[in-house]
């Protein structure tokens, strides 16, 4: 995927959310006040048809602020807790239905690497989430007549909820079992089915990744998303067309 002008602009801009302490006291280790938001949010349209006559919807994508924490504070979390990130997980609820899509994590000091262009730590995060049809691989983006028969456009989503403090008490480490995606320039990607309509949250936790160990239960953020609807798209010249992912 081209990583466009966008993404890196928003991936290095400051947040202008306030800092957060690592206290310690006789109750433990506590990460206040936070400051998280989701913005930037996004509908990434898709051509389809025998002549791309029509538009679905391919994804949405969306940008989250992560916590500001002092070089000083995240020294000592590292060395002191072996905790190295942030991971965040994507959370859909859709009607009594509840699914985690997967989760993501965010290094304090990110690991040089040649698909990166900066070892600065990061202050967003951007996420995609896509409709199954085209979440496979770039060869399913290209069908003219998408798989699974997808022809939704969503015509209704909005970000719902504000940017309150909370915070994040440390305790005992315990062991997580998804492998989650590292953050890199690209937009983290995830699979969200068929229908895209419902909500979404974002949860955080702090994280070491070596060992695959978070050290607080992960915390819903304030904002989360809401796709309340989707439109059908009549695609005439795709009737009777075989689907392609069958070919």
């Amino acid at each position: 995927m081209k990583i466009t002008p966008i993404i890196i602009l928003l991936l290095t801009l400051t947040s202008c959310s306030k800092y957060a302490t690592v206290s310690k006291d006789n109750i433990g280790i506590q990460i206040s006040p936070i400051e998280m938001d989701i913005s930037n949010l996004n509908e990434i349209p898709w051509k389809i048809g025998m002549h791309r006559e029509e538009k679905v919807t391919q994804s949405i994508t969306f940008v989250v602020d992560l916590p500001k924490i002092k070089k000083d504070d995240l020294t000592f979390l590292t060395e002191q807790k072996n905790i190295d990130s942030w991971i965040l997980r994507v959370i859909a609820k859709r009607s009594t239905e509840t699914q985690d899509l997967g989760s993501l994590y965010a290094l304090y000091h990110p690991r040089h690497s040649s698909r990166t262009s900066s070892s600065t730590t990061a202050t967003r995060v951007a996420v995609k989430i896509y409709y199954a049809a085209a979440y496979a691989s770039e060869r399913f983006r290209n069908f003219k007549c998408p798989a699974f028969g997808h022809n939704k456009r969503i015509n209704d989503m909005d970000i719902v909820g504000g940017n309150e403090e909370f915070e994040i008490h440390l305790g005992q480490a315990s062991s997580y079992g998804e492998k989650p995606q590292l953050v890199e320039l690209n937009p983290s990607s995830f699979n969200g089915g068929n229908s895209l309509v419902g909500e979404y949250w974002i949860e955080i936790a702090p994280y070491d990744s070596q060992n695959r160990l978070i050290h607080a239960p992960f915390k819903k953020i304030p904002s989360h998303l809401v796709i309340k609807s989707e439109d059908i798209v009549h695609v005439k010249s795709c009737e009777g067309v075989k689907m392609e992912h069958e070919h």
